[in-house]
Order: structure tokens, then sequence, then C-alpha cells
């Protein structure tokens, strides 16, 4: 039985990574089905519970040391784990785990990952000299890519898709369900911004006073609830509000019910290009805006400085032309489709060569 150790941001209830890890199981568990997959994670009980597989806590120092000596191949499986925008504490941790990994003399591959964006100096150089070790890189964007040859990373990077896009699902069971049009709005705090907040709540209403039914959807628990309760709040319609922590497949279902997805998080935009849906993306982050354009789709706006009118126009200007906005995301679906099969054959390559 083969040893495989994955790491990445698992185990803090974000949908989105969730269904990176679901993804890449799946994906090993196909090329290598007697494989002994072991994840990295903030809730060992819940990832072992619902994956099937062994998890690792991240706290636990020893153990995550003994699971890298103990694997024959180590990958670092999606999300953009490697930044410093909010601070270097998460991403010196992660580069800790690739440091452990090449010291134990294992092969590591990136899976998907995005990258950055790094501001320091010192985190720049760090990342140089790691990242030049590790064995196989792939990317879900060109930012990414960009982004570490910038920074002297030297190392073939191949440009394939986010591993969500190969997960199992049977989404030709998903269609839409009554009457009413539906518009969903998935966001999450950011930076302790607060007038974005009011901008939403007055969009919300004015959805709802068009005979719109809202619905916001958290994407990671309870975090984005919260921010969602706070909108609400300051809102004089009534919107619909998930309180509960549902399944990537039960999101899915719920998005592909929409006529459009205002989304902040990213794997909210890449779940609607799953299932279909027209987005309005708000901007946090490089990542939000190199999506936008790979999918066709139009920003609402920097969230630091959303205005209400111009993310108004934008938005009627999507449902005006909705079969448009939605041929542009079905096209960009089978593209990236086909890009996260890329990663599978990659994948495929390096577990039998390296194991």
């Amino acid at each position: 039985m083969k040893n495989i150790f994955i790491f990445g941001y698992y185990g803090f209830k974000n949908t989105g990574d969730e269904a990176i890890l679901s993804a890449l199981v799946d994906n090993i568990k196909d090329i290598m089905p007697d494989a002994n997959i072991t994840a990295l994670t903030y809730n060992s009980e819940h990832t072992e519970e619902l994956f099937q597989i062994r998890a690792v806590s991240r706290n636990r120092f020893t153990e995550i040391i003994n699971a890298i000596k103990n694997a024959d191949v180590v990958i670092s499986g999606g999300g953009s784990i490697l930044q410093d925008v909010t601070s270097s504490r998460s991403l010196l941790y992660y580069l800790w785990i690739i440091w452990t990994a090449k010291r134990y003399g294992k092969k590591v591959m990136f899976y998907g990952n995005g990258f950055g964006p790094i501001n320091r100096l010192i985190n720049r150089r760090i990342i140089r000299y790691l990242i030049n070790q590790v064995d196989v890189i792939t990317v879900r964007d060109f930012e990414s890519k960009e982004r570490m040859q910038s920074l002297g990373i030297n190392k073939e990077i191949t440009v394939t898709a986010d591993a969500v896009f190969s997960l199992r699902l049977e989404l030709e069971s998903f269609q839409k369900h009554g009457d009413k049009r539906k518009i969903g709005i998935s966001l999450r705090d950011w930076m302790g911004k607060e007038r974005y907040k009011e901008i939403i709540a007055k969009t919300a209403d004015y959805l709802i006073k068009r005979n719109f039914e809202v619905i916001f959807i958290p994407m990671q628990f309870p975090t984005d609830l919260n921010i969602s309760s706070e909108i609400e709040a300051l809102m004089t319609e009534v919107p619909i509000l998930i309180h509960e922590e549902i399944s990537p497949k039960e999101i899915l279902k719920i998005i592909s019910e929409l006529d459009l997805l205002i989304g902040m998080r990213l794997h909210s935009l890449i779940f609607a290009t799953i299932v279909g849906t027209p987005v309005v993306g708000l901007e946090y982050e490089a990542k939000i805006s190199s999506y936008l354009k790979i999918i066709n789709q139009p920003s609402g706006g920097k969230v630091e400085e959303l205005d209400q009118i111009h993310l108004w126009t934008i938005i009627d200007q999507v449902l005006l032309n909705e079969d448009e906005y939605k041929q542009r995301i079905l096209l960009a679906k089978e593209q990236l489709k086909q890009k996260a099969s890329i990663n599978i054959n990659i994948l495929k390559d390096f577990l039998q060569k390296e194991i």
C-alpha cells in the first residue's frame, strides 16, 4: 500500500477547500485504489469521517513530521495557501511543510494551486528557494504562473484549472424549480471593511423590490454566516439566509437554480461556473479578477471601492442579457473541465513514476 500526504486549508468548514479535497481524494483513488491517503486538517475527526481517509491535526507537529516521513509523495492540494496578503504566518507554516518534505527526500507536487501575491522580501526569498525544489507544479491560472516566474522560480509550471472542476457530480439532475427568479449572494469578511456591507444590503433590498428572491449563501461557517446576518440586519426587505452548514453538492444545487450569483468567495464563482449560472464578481483579492477574466464574466467592483450605482448597472446588464452571459460561462466551464483533466493526467504520471 502506497502512502500519500496531502496538505491544504482543510477542516475549517470552507466549502471550496473541502470540495478540492473531495476531488483530489477521488482522483487519487481512481488512479491508485490501494493508496493510503493522509490529509492535514484543522479537524481530524471530521475529515476522516467525511472522506474515509487518515487525517493529521495541523497543530500536532510530531504527527505531521511522521506522516511526511512515512509518505511516498507529498501533494499540495489546491487553494491559495501560498500568499502573504493577510499575514506571513500561514505562508511560513505551509513552507515549513514543503521544507520538511524535501528534507526527508520526498517528491512534492503542487496540484492546481493558486499562488500569491507575495509582498514581503524575506518571504519572496524563502519561496524562491523552496519552490525551486518542488518536483511537479500545476497552477489554476496564468497569473499564478507569472507570479512564480517573477520571483525567480524556474521549474516547469503547467496552467490547468481548479481541482473542483474534476469533482464527481450528477449535475444533469440539477434544474430550476418554481417560477420566481432567484439571485444568490455569497460574501466573506475582508480586512475589517464595513462600507461594502451597507451597499450589499441596499442591493439586496433593490432586487427583492424587483420581485427577485435573494438567497445569502455562506461558503464558510460560521464566519460567512455572521457577515450575511449583519447585512440582513441592515436591510428593510426579508431575504433567505442559509443558516446551516451544507455539503458542496447541496450548495451546487442551490446555485444551479439561480438566475445570477453575486459572489465574493472564489469557490462560489467556481461553483456557479460548474452549474452554468452567470455571475457578478466582487473583487477582494487578485485571484477574483483573474478568475473573472477566465470565465468572461463582469466585476461589480473592488470591495474596498464598491460603488452602488456601478454595481446595480452591472447586475442589470447581466440580467437583461442573461442568455449571452450564460453561454459565456458554459463555454468557460467546458474549457476548465478539459484543463482539470490535465491535472489528473499529470497526477497519474507523477504517482506512477514516483511510487
